[in-house]
């Protein structure tokens, strides 16, 4: 079963997160990227609509101390970050139909492995899957007040780069060659953010610096990795 946080009675109306849950993904670091808000259009299944659990997968890229091949997280402490997920209608960005903002414990992405990882300096080794990654994948999941998600909507995620632990706090994405969507599905390759970047949108956009479409299938279909649930 893939990882949906919710109520019992909850049904999952859009999957995009793969069971089990791998070492890491590709992912959007809003600090490298200069962004304050990533996201991507659903398209929901099923009949239940009602109070949506968004569950959203993150990277870790942070180290308890040091960085590269001296990054060492000898312990289970975590950082502190507020995370924003909001919901819109397609069409309609100046303002969401659901917001919920959650303070989370962020882990640290595990210590180098210089031994099984000595091919990738700096990387941590999965032993579930046998490699190597920069980043840690989690997820994380809000409880949102919403009396009907759109068959079509769009998600995103926001939130502040002020700490340096949150400066390698990423946005997990899936690989299209690699993974497949489980349920519902993605109406388009357009992914939707806020960013400064000009890298991040496509050829010739014009919402460069504002809330809005990626303006193009630049992303070659690659989408956050999400999951919602309702009732």
């Amino acid at each position: 079963m893939a990882l949906v946080a919710g109520t019992a009675s909850a049904e999952v109306i859009y999957n995009n997160i793969p069971s089990p849950l791998p070492g890491n993904f590709a992912s959007i670091g809003f600090d490298a990227t200069s962004s304050t808000q990533f996201g991507g259009e659903v398209e929901v299944e099923g009949t239940a609509r009602k109070n949506p659990t968004v569950t959203v997968v993150m990277s870790s890229w942070a180290c308890q101390s040091g960085g590269g091949v001296t990054c060492s997280s000898p312990t289970n402490k975590k950082f502190k970050e507020p995370v924003t997920v909001k919901i819109y209608e397609v069409g309609e960005l100046l303002h969401p139909i659901a917001t919920k903002t959650k303070r989370f414990k962020m882990p640290y992405r595990p210590s180098a492995e210089p031994v099984n990882c000595s091919a990738y300096p700096g990387t941590w080794y999965d032993a579930e899957s046998g490699e190597c990654f920069n980043g840690k994948a989690f997820p994380i999941s809000f409880k949102l007040k919403l009396q009907r998600v759109p068959k079509k909507a769009i998600v995103t995620v926001s939130y502040p780069t002020t700490i340096v632990p949150a400066e390698s706090l990423n946005v997990a994405i899936s690989e299209p060659v690699e993974h497949t969507l489980s349920l519902g599905a993605d109406p388009t390759q357009e992914l939707f953010l806020d960013s400064t970047w000009s890298a991040m949108y496509c050829e010739g956009a014009t919402d460069v610096g504002t809330f809005g479409g990626s303006e193009g299938n630049c992303w070659e279909g690659d989408q956050p990795v999400i999951a919602l649930s309702a009732n």
